[in-house]
């Protein structure tokens, strides 16, 4: 299915991009330095205050605030959490890359080499001066360590033609950039154009090749020549590399002219056009095209041609479309 393949693809390509590339300035930092129009460092506190265009470099990732609060490690005197308020601007650059970060407030702990920014947060990942995407959420965390990126609260991702709508979302990256799982969870949409996935909660299995989604789900999604298909079920899971939709759960298939229902389906996908080619239903099932319905423990719908293959306890009922069902055969 062409469409919900680009739908997840390019969003999964968006985490690939972003993550590492902030987390690693932090991991790799060297030292710290320290830029304002006044500072007092209170070594016996373990304390430091900064006010007035406060600057602070840490590797390559710079944090610019009107005021910020530093805490030194008690022992070795080094900086251990820098604080950052009054709606603070983070960011990095490396070659034709920039990442930024605004928020309320911004913390970056030196020791668990994470970042987090929380309030109004915003995240953009640029290239060639043009955004590629874009995460706002109430809070968000960068963690070096665990490799661990996670929004939460109100998330709303844009990246080309791809908007989520969750109450949270978190990557895990492996040393080599890549995605070992990705979640959103919550409210989840997923809206690429005229196609829109929903449930409460998706995940993305790349050994797997797949993701899953559950809880109330719902795909909509339109082709190029106009006509949709609706798949409702408690749950559905795409495999890319088998391209077919499996669906359980109270399923309601709409296709075209048809309607069906039953516990469990898959949808299989024709690789040539992308377009639901073969439907297979098991449990009993029930599909309606126009006034005709067929009943049975196991269906299988072509679409082109267009026919079905009922087994088990199969019940069929065909309209006669005269509008009179009667028949006598007694005078």
């Amino acid at each position: 299915m062409k469409k919900i393949n680009l739908t997840v693809n390019i969003f999964i390509a968006a985490f690939m991009f972003t993550v590492p590339f902030f987390t690693a300035g932090i991991s790799d930092a060297a030292g710290v330095v320290i830029e304002a129009a006044n500072q007092n460092i209170n070594v016996d506190k373990n304390k430091g205050f900064f006010n007035g265009d406060v600057k602070v470099t840490i590797g390559d990732v710079v944090v610019k605030s009107p005021r910020a609060e530093l805490d030194l490690e008690p022992k070795s005197k080094k900086p251990s959490l820098a604080v950052f308020f009054d709606n603070p601007y983070a960011f990095q650059e490396k070659d034709n890359k920039k990442h930024e970060i605004k928020a309320n407030i911004m913390k970056v702990s030196l020791i668990n080499k994470t970042l987090r920014a929380e309030g109004n947060t915003q995240s953009i990942m640029m290239k060639d001066r043009q955004p590629l995407i874009t995460i706002n959420s109430d809070s968000q965390e960068y963690n070096t360590v665990t490799k661990l990126m996670r929004a939460d609260g109100s998330v709303i991702v844009h990246y080309q033609d791809v908007e989520t709508f969750s109450n949270s979302a978190s990557a895990i990256i492996d040393k080599g950039g890549e995605i070992q799982n990705l979640k959103l969870t919550g409210n989840v949409v997923m809206k690429e154009k005229s196609n829109v996935i929903k449930g409460n909660k998706f995940e993305y299995k790349p050994s797997l090749q797949e993701y899953q989604i559950s809880g109330n789900t719902s795909t909509d999604v339109t082709f190029e020549d106009g006509s949709r298909l609706y798949v409702e079920a408690r749950y559905q899971q795409y495999n890319r590399n088998s391209n077919n939709i499996i669906a359980g759960g109270n399923v309601k298939i709409k296709y075209k002219d048809y309607l069906a229902t039953g516990p469990k389906a898959q949808v299989f996908i024709d690789k040539t056009t992308q377009k639901p080619n073969k439907v297979v239903f098991t449990g009993r099932s029930k599909i309606t095209q126009n006034l005709n319905t067929v009943e049975a423990d196991v269906i299988t719908m072509t679409m082109n041609p267009k026919e079905f293959n009922a087994v088990g306890n199969v019940k069929t009922s065909i309209s006669g479309g005269s509008g009179d069902d009667d028949m006598e055969i007694m005078p």
